[in-house]
């Protein structure tokens, strides 16, 4: 039986995540597992590892440094699963909006363009944070003010852990020239990029403790 259906009367069961099977412990329940604190709890509430949505979910985190052209900034990454906050702050833009995306690539020899195209592994349409079809790597738009762009978004199909489809680490952050038009612009380009314009400041994102 699949450890997250167990009954009462359950002895033994398998793990979702990869098969084990598990003889059930009398004094540890599914129930009780859900916030399980501590090594000795979470050694003995494994079976019902990846059981819940949330609060078990290992947390994973990023970082990235901006530092070009007069841009500066640092950029955090905390994901769960498949949802990944990402808080910035950013200096030395010029006022306006500017497309912020994570593109597949991390090969600062070339500079931005090193970055190759937007962070896909979906194979779907560029589009915004809130459109049905994105890129993974489609983060909108940022909005400096005075020279300064900080705030914080959280998006899903993206993770700080590197065993995942949707793994950032190694790839590149790029802030754009122009506005992201999030895939409204009627024109080819718009599916592609956004026509969000040349890009101005990147860094590569790396794991975090």
């Amino acid at each position: 039986m699949d450890c997250c259906k167990v009954s009462r009367n359950t002895n033994k069961c398998k793990r979702r995540s990869d098969g084990k099977i598990f003889k059930l412990p009398r004094r540890f329940t599914k129930k009780k597992c859900r916030n399980a604190r501590g090594f000795s709890m979470r050694s003995s509430c494994a079976p019902f590892k990846n059981c819940y949505s949330g609060g078990n979910k290992k947390q994973y985190k990023a970082t990235a440094y901006i530092n070009m052209n007069d841009i500066s900034g640092k950029i955090f990454f905390t994901s769960r699963g498949k949802k990944c906050r990402i808080k910035y702050s950013i200096h030395g833009l010029p006022n306006g909006k500017h497309g912020f995306h994570i593109h597949r690539c991390g090969d600062l020899t070339k500079g931005c363009t090193g970055g190759c195209d937007h962070f896909n592994p979906t194979n779907s349409s560029h589009g915004g944070i809130n459109t049905k079809n994105r890129h993974a790597g489609d983060l909108g738009n940022i909005n400096s003010k005075k020279g300064t762009a900080s705030g914080s978004i959280t998006v899903s199909n993206l993770s700080c852990d590197p065993s995942s489809l949707f793994s950032i680490i190694g790839r590149m952050i790029i802030i754009h020239e122009d506005e992201d038009d999030i895939g409204l612009g009627n024109n080819e380009e718009s599916t592609r990029t956004g026509n969000a314009g040349s890009r101005i400041a990147c860094a590569i994102i790396g794991r975090a403790d």
